[in-house]
């Protein structure tokens, strides 16, 4: 399988509906307001995030972040042809999380550039219940925490087939 297609397919999906929402958001004077899509498990929250992951405000910093997220991309583009290369099982973990991590690089990016108006990450799903919410995410996020997820699971098979190897 050709493993950066993931990353495409991330990176498609986060943008355009990063694009939509806000769009929708703005030109409905919606912004930081809630809109129920699910009753009130799902909602859609359009909010721009200046930090970093759980609204952890380092927006002083932006130019910083910025730069070692695109190192970050680079670095993770190296392991994931060094992990096809040798059929390493990360491979599906790495294309997870670069599309995750280049879809929020793009808006990284575009804070920098006063045309499109962005003054962070976009973030828009809301999940919870009443006032008991989660912190509010989008797309990129879901695909690092299914590369995060997956990185484990491999972890724990390779650990758990070692065991049985040793114990025959």
């Amino acid at each position: 399988m050709n493993f950066f297609l993931i990353p495409i397919f991330v990176v498609f999906f986060d943008q355009i509906s990063k694009i939509l929402i806000k769009q929708y958001f703005i030109d409905h004077g919606l912004i930081y307001t809630s809109t129920k899509i699910l009753g009130d498990f799902l909602r859609f929250t359009f909010i721009e995030n200046p930090g970093i992951a759980f609204g952890i405000d380092t927006s002083k910093y932006h130019i910083y972040i910025t730069i070692a997220t695109i190192l970050a991309i680079i670095f993770i583009c190296f392991q994931l042809k060094f992990s096809i290369n040798t059929r390493n099982p990360d491979s599906y973990p790495l294309a997870f999380i670069l599309g995750g991590a280049i879809g929020n690089c793009i808006d990284r990016i575009l804070v920098f550039v006063p045309i499109f108006n962005y003054n962070g990450v976009i973030d828009f799903i809301d999940l919870g219940i009443n006032n008991y919410r989660w912190y509010i995410f989008n797309i990129a996020d879901i695909s690092i925490s299914i590369g995060l997820f997956l990185f484990l699971y491999n972890f724990i098979m390779i650990k758990t087939n070692s065991s049985i190897e040793k114990n025959i």
